[in-house]
């Protein structure tokens, strides 16, 4: 009884470790792009995407995207924003009213990307 106690501890604490860990990983990302140091945002985004057992990262490739946005690299921002529609199901209304989106970014991406929007969305729905 003692050893199913202690091995559950354990796996507690490694998940509660693990969920802090990324959490700092994600609040550095975003104090980076606070500080306008897109470069080692998108490090941070990146690693925490890798990390973490969070399943809703929507906003997290949006921010992702916007990073590679303000770099001037907007093939990456163009990428991140069709995973974050593949992978996240983000959609027509997000391109217009999700609050993380650069709205410069939003504009740029939905007039390269509308014809094959739903094509993306399927995507995601097959998933």
């Amino acid at each position: 009884m003692k050893k199913i106690t202690l091995i559950l501890l354990a796996v507690f604490f490694c998940q509660f470790t693990l969920a802090n860990e990324t959490d700092s990983i994600l609040s550095k990302a975003r104090n980076l792009v606070h500080d306008k140091n897109y470069t080692e945002a998108i490090k941070m985004y990146k690693t925490y995407i890798e990390k973490t057992n969070v399943k809703e990262l929507k906003d997290v490739y949006v921010e992702l995207a916007n990073c590679y946005f303000k770099s001037n690299d907007k093939k990456s921002a163009l990428k991140y924003i069709k995973e974050a529609i593949t992978k996240q199901g983000f959609n027509e209304e997000d391109f217009i009213y999700n609050d993380k989106l650069d709205s410069e970014l939003s504009r740029y991406a939905l007039s390269i990307i509308y014809n094959d929007l739903e094509k993306l969305q399927k995507q995601y729905v097959s998933r």
